[in-house]
C-alpha cells in the first residue's frame, strides 16, 4: 500500500537495503524506483484506493503475460521478477529491473524529424511482436482468440452508445463481422501500442513496456491504434506512410508477409475495432478527459477509410 514499507515476502525475496529514488502515482496504478544490492528496480503497485476491479484485472494480465509467455520469444521486455495478487484485499504489485539507467523515453526525442524516426521504431518493434506471436502453440486457453465474445460486445455498444460519433460507432459495429473475416486472428495485441510504451535503449535493441491490455487478436487493431487512436488528423497524414512501410517491412522481414491490400485490410478492421473499444472508455470516462479526444481521433480514421 506504501512504496516505503515493502510487504514482507518481497523484502524476503530481495533482502537488504534500499533507497528509494523516485515515486509517483498514475492513474491506474503507483511506480516506484529503488537503487538496491540487486540492482536498480522498478516496483508497480495498486495503491490506496487504486484496487478497482479493471485494474486487478489488468495487472493479472500483465503478470501472466511477463510469467509465461514473454520469455518465449525474443521481444525485448523487462523480465517478471516478483508478483503477487490479492484481489479481495484490493492489492498487487510486480517487480522489474529499473531499466532508467539503460533506456530512455519518447521526451529525449525534440525534434519532428527525431519523433518520425522514433515512430517508426514503435512500428517496427510492434510487427516483430506481432510475428513473434503468429500462430505461436502457446496461444492457447486463455490466450486463445474468440470472435464470437468481441462481436457481442460490438453489437451491444451499438445498440446502447449515445454519445458523439454514434452514427460512426453502429456502423463500425455492423461492418465488423465482414472485416474480422479478413484478418488474421493468430497473434496478441498489445492493446495500448503509442510512444510512451516503448524504452529506446542507449545499445541495443527498443523494449516494450506496459502488458495489462495484452490479449489475443489480429494484427490490425494495434496499428490502428497507433495510427487512429493516438494520432490526430494532421499527425496521420504526416506519419502513417511511413509507419505503415515500416511496419509492413518489418513483419515480413520477421516471416509474416502482408500484400498491401492484406495490411489495408487489417487496418481497416482494426479501425473499426478501435473505434468501437474507445467508444467504451469514453463511456466510462469524465468528459473532457484525454479518451474523449482519441474518440475523435478514431472517429475521423473511421470515416478517412470510408472515403
Amino acid at each position: 500500500m506504501s512504496s516505503r514499507r515493502w510487504p514482507q515476502e518481497l523484502s524476503a525475496a530481495f533482502p537488504g537495503p534500499r533507497t528509494r529514488v523516485e515515486a509517483w502515482r498514475g492513474e491506474g496504478a503507483s511506480f516506484a524506483r529503488y537503487a538496491t544490492p540487486h540492482g536498480p528496480l522498478f516496483l508497480k503497485y495498486v495503491g490506496r484506493g487504486q484496487g478497482r476491479r479493471r485494474v486487478l484485472r489488468r495487472f493479472a494480465r500483465e503478470v501472466a503475460y511477463l510469467r509465461d509467455l514473454a520469455p518465449l520469444v525474443t521481444v525485448s521486455h523487462a523480465p517478471l521478477l516478483h508478483a503477487a495478487l490479492d484481489e479481495s484485499g484490493g492489492r498487487a504489485h510486480l517487480l522489474l529491473p529499473d531499466l532508467a539507467g539503460e533506456t530512455h523515453g519518447w521526451g529525449l526525442f525534440a525534434t519532428p524529424e527525431a519523433q518520425a524516426a522514433a515512430l517508426l521504431d514503435v512500428a517496427r518493434l510492434l510487427a516483430r511482436f506481432h510475428a513473434a506471436w503468429n500462430g505461436h502453440p502457446a496461444l492457447r486457453d486463455e490466450w486463445r482468440w474468440d470472435p464470437a465474445a468481441l462481436l457481442e460486445d460490438a453489437e451491444r455498444m451499438a445498440a446502447t452508445w449515445a454519445g458523439p460519433h454514434a452514427a460512426a460507432v453502429r456502423e463500425a459495429a455492423a461492418q465488423l463481422p465482414g472485416l474480422l473475416a479478413h484478418t488474421r486472428p493468430h497473434t496478441l495485441a498489445h492493446g495500448d501500442i503509442h510512444s510512451g510504451q516503448v524504452l529506446w535503449r542507449r545499445a541495443g535493441p527498443p523494449v516494450l513496456i506496459d502488458y495489462g491490455q495484452v490479449h489475443p487478436s489480429f494484427p490490425g487493431e494495434d496499428l490502428a491504434h497507433l495510427l487512429a487512436v493516438r494520432l490526430d488528423a494532421a499527425e496521420r497524414a504526416r506519419y502513417a506512410p511511413g509507419v505503415r512501410a515500416a511496419y509492413g517491412q518489418d513483419l515480413a522481414a520477421h516471416g509474416l508477409s502482408l500484400t498491401p491490400a492484406e495490411l489495408a485490410a487489417e487496418e481497416r478492421a482494426g479501425t473499426a475495432l478501435n473505434l468501437l473499444s474507445t467508444a467504451d472508455q469514453a463511456g466510462r470516462a469524465r468528459r473532457g478527459s484525454g479518451v474523449w479526444a482519441s474518440l475523435d481521433n478514431v472517429a475521423g480514421a473511421w470515416a478517412e477509410l470510408r472515403a
